[in-house]
């Protein structure tokens, strides 16, 4: 009986019973991939904040973004551990916040990308900095008003204004706006690639235009990639709740629920990564970082060889000297 009950106690969140040794495998793995996906999405904020170079008007959505997966590591993979023990009002809120928050950074980043490659003469009077901190303010405050909306109707899911709102929210807020990005980048893509080839030569002979048109071109990628990501990893989740709409509980399983959960934190995982490894700027500084650091330490290290030759030739001199004051020193007579 005391097994069971222990068993029963963390499986608020699971449609099946879960072993407590099983359940404490997985605190494990959730704990170090929370742990991994904080460090780098710190150390994207950390960049930006700390280098000037990396304060511009993409970098700052970039930084929205990875606050969104921030908040993945920090809160909600401690709320989702403690939910299975004691189960929390806050869970389903946060899930629907941070996905919320991620796609609207996402269309951010997405408008953003558009304006730059299609009105590249006109950005900077388009993309002011009012207007990238108006963008950044609405992806989270339209978020957060959605995730709490439930809370008029006491967020019983029976109620069909319930699963009309999920419907809503998974049509409007999801499908229509990740189908659009999707677009917007296929096409971003194939206008940019098509700019870079007619403007080749012009590089080569040290015009910039198509050196710059490149730069984009690869800034677009990065972000399609992310994008693509975040379809991969949110997946599971979003097919949850359209099961959840439509009443088809069997058709989820423990199993998809941990891969679910999997996916978001490796979502939050993949973003810095991505931003750190093929982001240019971001690819640039840190090799720079690395290689001031490296050269430190070889300075150093230099230095301290130098140290130590000074002192062995100290030392050889003062052996010299003692040396020639023993044979030109006076000598004693003998007298016989």
């Amino acid at each position: 009986m005391g097994n069971k009950n222990t068993t029963t106690e963390v499986n608020s969140y699971f449609l099946e019973p879960v072993s407590p040794t099983t359940f404490l495998a997985l605190v494990v793995s959730w704990t170090f991939l929370g742990l991994v996906s904080a460090g780098l999405n710190i150390l994207v904020c950390a960049m930006v904040y700390f280098n000037k170079k990396l304060r511009t008007m993409t970098n700052y959505l970039v930084v929205s973004l990875s606050v969104s997966d921030l908040l993945v590591a920090i809160v909600f993979v401690p709320v989702y551990i403690i939910d299975h023990y004691a189960k929390t009002i806050i869970g389903g809120y946060f899930v629907a916040f941070i996905l919320l928050a991620t796609v609207f950074n996402l269309c951010g980043v997405t408008y953003e990308r558009y304006i730059a490659l299609t009105r590249p003469f006109r950005y900077r009077t388009i993309i002011s900095c009012q207007k990238v901190s108006g963008i950044i303010a609405i992806s989270w405050i339209i978020p957060l008003l959605l995730s709490l909306l439930p809370l008029a109707w006491n967020t019983d899911v029976k109620y069909t204004i319930h699963k009309v709102y999920l419907a809503i929210v998974l049509v409007t807020c999801i499908f229509i706006p990740c189908t659009t990005m999707v677009c917007v980048y296929m096409r971003l893509l194939r206008v940019v690639h098509r700019f870079v080839l007619r403007n080749k030569k012009r590089t080569s002979k040290g015009n910039a235009t198509g050196h710059r048109a490149g730069n984009d071109e690869k800034a677009a990628r990065v972000f399609a990639i992310v994008l693509g990501m975040f379809l991969l990893c949110w997946l599971p989740l979003i097919y949850i709740n359209i099961c959840l709409i439509f009443d088809q509980n069997q058709l989820v399983t423990n199993e998809l629920i941990f891969i679910s959960f999997y996916t978001l934190v490796l979502n939050s995982i993949l973003d810095p990564v991505i931003c750190a490894f093929y982001k240019k700027d971001f690819r640039e500084m840190m090799r720079k970082r690395l290689k001031l650091k490296c050269f430190s330490q070889e300075q150093s290290g230099l230095q301290g060889k130098l140290d130590s030759d000074m002192a062995l030739r100290k030392v050889s001199t003062r052996s010299k000297n003692v040396a020639e004051e023993t044979d030109v020193g006076p000598k004693t007579t003998t007298f016989v």
